[in-house]
């Protein structure tokens, strides 16, 4: 084998290998034709009634520029 070809060789194994690994595995699956106004994604997960509340509970403490509702950080009067 003369030099030549072991190197076309070896620069074929190795451009394959950079082209079979930029292949990421979270990659694969996902979604590559998109439909206007149909969401293809999987479906979200329903919220317990106690997060429900859990969340309720933390956007009264973020109060707003117009309520001051005694949560969050200082201010007020």
């Amino acid at each position: 084998m003369t030099y030549r070809r072991l190197f076309t060789v070896f620069g074929l194994v190795a451009v394959s290998a950079v082209v079979l690994g930029a292949c990421r595995a979270e990659e694969q699956g996902r979604i590559t034709e998109f439909k206007p106004g149909v969401y293809l994604g999987k479906m979200d997960t329903k919220l317990s009634l106690d997060q429900v509340h859990q969340l309720g509970r933390r956007a009264n403490m973020q109060g707003s520029a117009v309520f001051l509702s005694g949560g969050g950080g200082g201010g007020g009067s």
